[in-house]
């Protein structure tokens, strides 16, 4: 099935109820248990009404490892999501030249929000893993004045990495920091236990692992 007909195209009318709308990007090279356990936390601890995942088509913070295709990872992310309440997939990236750039994805949700006379309000959906690297990110410092953070954290964490990024960039985080249970899967070890044909179903959707076994992908 193309992209484009699989597609949720959000149109809202004007003067609807401004909804809180959680922001999951990644590669999802593939998605996993531990993906959807941080979103579907977040989401509830956050009280948010909608969580958007959106697929990147080539992570800035991963141009060593080329992912599977985007159609592939778009796909896997739809069976990851179906039935789960409130969780839509956005296709956006796919529309954009790569690498694909948080501060870029937001500009035009927020733009298209604006085109819209809507006033919707985005959080970007984070696992505590996420924000030692944070003030890399392209123009970090913007992406916090645009949405607020919200980020899956284990009780007590270190947060001795703070030190290196901006006040601005250090308050944002610490305001975003919400207990969720932590899952730890990898990607890159989850490729590497597909790759060598072991069981993975405790990972991963059951629908997921058979479009995996189905299309051949990391064998």
């Amino acid at each position: 099935m193309a992209i484009a007909e699989i597609s949720r195209i959000i149109i809202y009318g004007l003067g609807m109820k401004a909804k809180k709308i959680g922001l999951l990007g990644g590669s999802f090279d593939p998605i996993h248990f531990g993906h959807l356990n941080l979103a579907l936390e977040l989401k509830e601890k956050k009280s948010l009404d909608e969580v958007w995942l959106i697929p990147a088509q080539i992570n800035p913070h991963k141009t060593d490892t080329q992912p599977v295709s985007f159609e592939h990872r778009f796909e896997m992310a739809r069976l990851a999501i179906e039935g789960v309440p409130h969780f839509f997939l956005n296709d956006l990236e796919s529309k954009r030249l790569p690498p694909s750039y948080t501060i870029d994805t937001l500009r035009l949700l927020i733009e298209n929000d604006r085109n819209q006379g809507l006033s919707n309000q985005f959080y970007l959906l984070l696992g505590e893993d996420g924000i030692r690297y944070f003030s890399r990110w392209h123009l970090a410092e913007e992406i916090v004045r645009l949405v607020p953070l919200a980020i899956g954290s284990r009780f007590n964490p270190d947060l001795t990495s703070l030190l290196s990024h901006s006040e601005a960039i250090q308050a944002a985080i610490r305001k975003g920091l919400t207990q969720t249970r932590r899952i730890d899967i990898s990607s890159t070890e989850l490729r590497e236990r597909l790759s060598k044909k072991l069981y993975c179903g405790h990972l991963m959707p059951s629908l997921v692992l058979r479009y995996i076994e189905k299309n051949g992908l990391y064998a």
